[in-house]
């Protein structure tokens, strides 16, 4: 099987393991079978048979997962062999189709959409900005499948970070607390947080996918750019070592009321109250880490812009709910800022405020 703690072909900065978080995780599938007690990110992954990854699933699921994880490895294959504007082209045809057969995901995201806009759900620029969010989400799968092969000097040239972020990363870094990053699901996080890594040591937090298969192959792709993923288990001993380290660490923070599984508060986004985890606010707190709000907006030519506003320090009184609550919402207000911008370019296909209880 693909070894996730494969060997970082370039390393600096410490050379230790760094990586970009994909998001808050839920908890594990009850499903999956419990590590075994080796060592690791993900102990005993490296030593299995394939299909023993499949342990405990039924039939039916096995079946998915396989035929996932093989048209995966193909889109792939095909991907990284053809000219990057004919992947693009066959992205903006995938998301058109996307949009227009996957009713339920084009229903959410419009009603996200309307909240951002100020608009009725129904209107016709809300449309518009989520046909082209879907677009740009099937680019960002492209750019994944193209990412094993993507080279440093290209990746160096396709996200470019102006000198005020590195400036706000930077200054975020000199108080020797390590530094926590937070995002959302924008532009294209994976490629701006490897770009960060590739300057200074950022460690991940990740959902696990379901299918065990597929997360393997993504986690090896993403060791080969410095990119590792911590699961859910034993990661806030990690994630503490890591900033005592002066390192970074990231994570995701737009899950709406799927946040009520994790610990989390109530913070205002685009005028609206609706659930944020206090993860970031709690390490930072606890650490004396700043908190720096971040995102990559992707351009008119696929290249990428990478901005990062100054650090966030939350304070440390004995209210400590009230110190939660205001840096989780001074974290939203950053958030808020990107989606604003370019709500085309934020994926958010699973309700982000509560949804409204209907009257029968």
């Amino acid at each position: 099987m693909l070894q996730a703690r494969a060997r970082s072909r370039a390393r600096r900065h410490d050379r230790r393991a760094v990586g970009v978080f994909h998001e808050v995780a839920a908890a594990a599938d009850p499903r999956r079978p419990r590590p075994s007690g080796r060592g690791g990110l993900h102990p005993g992954r490296g030593s299995e048979d394939p299909w023993r990854a499949g342990r405990g699933l039924t039939v039916r699921d096995r079946l998915v997962h396989g035929t996932g994880y093989w048209a995966w490895r193909a889109a792939a294959a095909l991907a990284q062999r053809l000219p990057a504007w004919v992947s693009y082209r066959a992205a903006i045809a995938g998301g058109e189709m996307a949009y227009l057969l996957w009713p339920k995901r084009r229903r959410i995201a419009k009603e996200n959409l309307a909240v951002v806009l100020a608009r009725p759900a129904q209107d016709v620029e809300v449309a518009r900005i989520a046909r082209r969010s879907f677009r740009n989400f099937a680019k960002y799968l492209v750019e994944i499948m193209r990412f094993p092969r993507l080279r440093m000097d290209e990746l160096q040239r396709m996200v470019a970070i102006d000198p005020r972020s590195w400036s706000n990363l930077r200054a975020a870094r000199e108080h020797g607390r390590g530094v926590i990053f937070v995002s959302l699901h924008f532009g294209n996080f994976e490629m701006g947080g490897a770009r960060i890594a590739d300057e200074m040591p950022l460690n991940v937090i990740a959902d696990e996918l379901e299918n065990q298969r597929l997360m393997d192959l993504l986690v090896t792709n993403r060791a080969h750019k410095n990119v590792h993923i911590l699961t859910p288990e034993g990661s806030v001993k990690r994630v503490l070592q890591a900033l005592r380290r002066n390192e970074m660490v990231g994570l995701l923070m737009d899950l709406g009321p799927r946040a009520k599984e994790l610990d989390h508060v109530q913070a205002t986004f685009f005028g609206e109250p609706t659930s944020f985890p206090t993860i970031a606010a709690n390490l930072a707190r606890v650490s004396g880490a700043p908190i720096v709000v971040a995102a990559v907006t992707r351009e008119r030519d696929n290249t990428f812009r990478g901005v990062a506003l100054p650090p966030i320090f939350v304070e440390r009184t004995r209210q400590t709910a009230r110190d939660i609550e205001h840096a989780t919402q001074a974290i939203v207000h950053g958030l808020e800022q990107f989606v604003r911008g370019d709500p085309d370019q934020w994926y958010i296909f699973r309700p982000m405020w509560p949804v409204p209880e209907r009257a029968d």
